[in-house]
């Protein structure tokens, strides 16, 4: 079998974000621009929110057929573990609980980031974030914002590698969610869990875990792996006979040009999801 892990594919883009979590771009906005490049399948994945959904419901799709998808996290030790949850019904009952109570721990936890940032002199106006948050989840991103307005960094990457990475005496953690766990859930509400950007993990072993604890895919192609990732992920799928999809990840920054397309998955992995989830109905 010839390997397609290095091919183009632009067909679908399987993991979009939008301003309704960390991305700038609206759902509209984002319809628009995958509609004007031809995209044919695509998801916005938002963390810990489905409001991209509901906002395009009642809103022609034109030619777009638009995946229902959420992306999730669970952790490992202290390593934030990313799921892609794909044709979610994001109107059950149990989900919508879950994102709220989600969100309600993200503005604790923005709250306590803040306090630390306070405590050693770094003043940012909770209020403010609030604002730059608008409507989505309030996260590390809106903080890093707000550093960068009141003249603490001069970019929001700064702003994460000096006040917010993992390592930083400032960082909070998310709420701990072990994956087995999270992946019933996701099957719960009518889910595919596939594992997001797995080749940033670098550990063959934990990736080989998730699996066994239920993940049904990988994501091979993503902007973060390197042709022999993406190699490596595609074989391990294929020998273990699991789905694979692909994504930009776009957060709509267009300092070198959207990324929406530039990086995704062909009508043959499409049509795969579609059958696995068609098999479980």
């Amino acid at each position: 079998m010839t390997s397609k892990s290095s091919l183009n594919h632009s067909e679908a883009d399987l993991h979009i974000h939008s301003n309704c979590s960390d991305g700038l771009l609206s759902p509209e906005e984002i319809l628009q621009h995958c509609g004007e490049i031809g995209l044919k399948t695509i998801a916005i994945a938002d963390h810990d929110s489905v409001q991209a959904i509901e906002v395009l419901r009642d809103i022609d799709h034109g030619e777009i057929d638009l995946m229902p998808a959420v992306e999730l996290s669970a952790n490992v030790g202290p390593v934030d573990i990313h799921i892609l949850a794909y044709f979610v019904d994001y109107e059950n009952r149990d989900l919508t609980e879950y994102l709220a109570a989600l969100r309600a721990h993200r503005i604790k936890r923005a709250r306590k980031i803040v306090e630390r940032l306070s405590n050693d002199g770094i003043k940012v106006d909770f209020e403010r974030m609030k604002e730059i948050a608008k409507n989505s989840a309030l996260g590390r991103p809106h903080i890093a914002e707000a550093l960068r307005e009141h003249g603490y960094v001069q970019s929001t990457r700064e702003a994460f590698m000096r006040f917010l990475s993992y390592h930083s005496p400032y960082y909070e953690p998310k709420m701990s969610v072990k994956p087995k766990e999270l992946v019933k859930r996701i099957k719960k509400w009518g889910g595919i869990p596939v594992i997001a950007h797995p080749g940033i993990y670098g550990d063959p072993d934990l990736i080989q875990g998730l699996v066994d604890d239920g993940m049904a895919g990988l994501e091979v192609w993503h902007p973060d792996h390197s042709p022999s990732c993406q190699e490596q992920l595609f074989r391990m799928a294929s020998s273990q006979g699991l789905l694979m999809t692909g994504g930009s990840d776009c957060h709509g920054h267009q300092r070198n040009g959207l990324q929406i397309g530039r990086f995704g998955c062909g009508p043959d992995e499409v049509q795969r999801l579609r059958e696995y989830r068609d098999k479980r109905e």
